[in-house]
């Protein structure tokens, strides 16, 4: 009985410690569920933050006005730099038809925050209509002769030349240099001459300008520009002195009466200009646009925020040139320039 007794009591504790251990794993097992629904509540939590973020983030739609490697890489540009979101992308292929029929879609379906017209012409369509939807531009050369006075919610970077820095480079050009003549249409850059003109004065030069409306009066224009006496020649970045025949007798007219001509292109520099400026970079155009959208996101409005001119700017030298109407570039002029012809 004895032996019996002890077998019995064994069970009984052994049944004891089996319970024990089964409610302890239990507990366990409960508590661990318990956790991984915590973990699992936590990462839905998360997920759902983020959709949230990111339906928060504001969006931008880019109409291109036709797709060439200076306006891809000024969208770069803006892509890299800007904290928008590229929600769309339309091609216009420098069809305008099609640029309205894509601010059509912009305005009905997409409803961006923001839009980047990217070249002269999708910034002609995306404002041709008014539109409460602020609009960066990016590669517009002359934007105020584009847009008027009218349009209160557009801003951007432009691809013009600081009027200032060319006035500051054709005074290190030469001391004997003091009147610079400049023709010009005032519909396309009238508002371009103004500043120049302030800039011209603030180096102790004068700006002789000649007003004209289409290009058939330019020739004119430079002869009558030689008579008021005029020691330098800037071609203006204006369309209407800018068709190939005009800017090629300017350059041979002014070779043969020995005036420096002060350009804004590779091409004008390699075709006799002794001077030229350009913007050096696309991308950085776009990354200026870029700035100024991100100014909006943070709670500016476009029209408080000035367009921008190039940061990036290539001197182009042509020495030989210089040497052939008898012009002594300085080496204050050279130790900057980009490029050198010889």
């Amino acid at each position: 009985m004895l032996g019996d007794s002890c077998g019995y009591d064994d069970d009984v504790n052994n049944y004891r410690l089996a319970n024990l251990i089964f409610q302890r794993s239990r507990r366990l097992r409960r508590g661990y569920l318990t956790r991984f629904t915590c973990l699992l509540l936590t990462c839905l939590l998360l997920i759902a933050h983020q959709d949230a973020t990111l339906g928060a983030t504001p969006n931008v739609a880019v109409l291109l006005s036709t797709n060439v490697d200076a306006y891809r890489d000024a969208l770069k540009g803006f892509k890299s730099n800007t904290r928008y979101r590229v929600v769309q992308e339309y091609d216009m292929r420098g069809d305008l038809i099609a640029g309205r029929k894509a601010m059509v879609d912009i305005r009905a379906r997409v409803k961006p925050d923001l839009i980047l017209a990217v070249g002269l012409w999708a910034l002609e369509v995306a404002t041709e209509q008014p539109i409460e939807i602020p609009i960066i531009y990016a590669m517009v050369l002359n934007p105020p002769s584009v847009l008027g006075d009218d349009k209160k919610n557009v801003t951007g970077a432009s691809m013009n030349i600081p009027v200032a820095t060319t006035m500051e480079v054709v005074k290190m050009l030469s001391l004997q240099i003091r009147r610079v003549g400049v023709i010009f249409n005032k519909a396309k850059t009238g508002y371009l001459i103004k500043r120049a003109e302030v800039a011209a004065r603030e180096e102790g030069l004068q700006l002789v300008t000649k007003e004209i409306t289409s290009s058939r009066e330019a020739i004119a224009a430079l002869d009558e520009l030689q008579q008021a006496g005029i020691d330098a020649l800037w071609i203006a970045p204006d369309e209407t002195v800018l068709a190939p025949e005009v800017v090629q007798h300017t350059l041979l007219v002014c070779y043969n009466k020995k005036l420096p001509v002060i350009g804004l292109s590779q091409n004008q520099a390699q075709l006799g200009a002794i001077l030229s400026l350009q913007f050096r970079s696309s991308e950085d155009i776009g990354k200026q646009a870029a700035e100024l959208a991100n100014s909006i996101l943070e709670g500016r409005t476009a029209s408080e925020l000035p367009y921008t001119t190039a940061r990036q700017i290539n001197l182009i030298v042509n020495l030989k040139a210089a040497q052939k109407i008898g012009l002594a570039v300085p080496q204050s002029i050279l130790s900057i320039a980009n490029s050198v012809i010889q």
